[in-house]
């Protein structure tokens, strides 16, 4: 999961992970031949509100309504790690146990499956066959561009309290602010870099001058 504020800022990740699911229920058996689909979410972190339901909230439920069968499938994880051996592995099928769920099994990630390497190999190779996007232009890309961002000046940086609490995620006003204004800045920011550079390499030479003059 993500930070509800995330959401509300226009973030896809939602709406992505329901079709992923969707994609897969439509695979596998129906309701009426005993197969139910339910959505869940973790990775939660902090005190600020995450997508919802909460996987820790929906096991216990499952179990309460007689569930003994359970399948985890890690949707959004395309590698096994921390959230998946500890957290699915452990601390959930332990939970799930107390609850009463007795066979619970794991998909694995997709890790290096042939289909899912030949897919991301697809996707790099046509993106460097497109023209660069800024970051703008990726925003728009993702739904994101509609998004009225002066009401979402107090989502922070990290989407936690704590590291990045106290910065803001978005700098800009959108009533001001242009495609075409960001672009300049980009191009002022590049400009001021190749200057301090160009400072750097004549500083570097006249210390070199300096050091070679001072040896005999």
């Amino acid at each position: 999961g993500v930070p509800q504020s995330y959401i509300e800022a226009g973030d896809p990740y939602q709406f992505q992970i329901q079709q992923c699911v969707e994609k897969i229920k439509a695979e596998l058996p129906s309701e009426a031949e005993g197969v139910q689909v339910h959505l869940s979410y973790q990775s939660r972190v902090g005190p600020i509100e995450w997508l919802r339901p909460y996987t820790d909230d929906v096991l216990p439920e499952l179990g309460e309504n007689g569930v003994k069968n359970l399948v985890v499938v890690p949707i959004s994880f395309v590698s096994e790690h921390i959230e998946t051996l500890e957290e699915i592995d452990i601390e959930y099928r332990e939970l799930a146990e107390e609850s009463g769920i007795n066979n619970w099994r794991r998909a694995p990630a997709l890790n290096t499956d042939e289909t899912f390497i030949d897919d991301m190999a697809d996707m790099v190779w046509e993106a460097l066959n497109q023209p660069s996007q800024s970051v703008t232009e990726a925003c728009v890309a993702n739904n994101v561009g509609t998004i009225d961002l002066d009401e979402k000046r107090d989502i922070s940086l990290a989407g936690v309290g704590g590291v990045g609490g106290d910065g803001d995620l978005f700098e800009v006003t959108p009533s001001t602010t242009t495609v075409g204004d960001l672009n300049k800045i980009q191009a002022e920011a590049k400009e001021r870099f190749g200057g301090r550079i160009a400072i750097i390499a004549i500083a570097a030479a006249v210390l070199i001058e300096l050091l070679v003059g001072n040896n005999p």
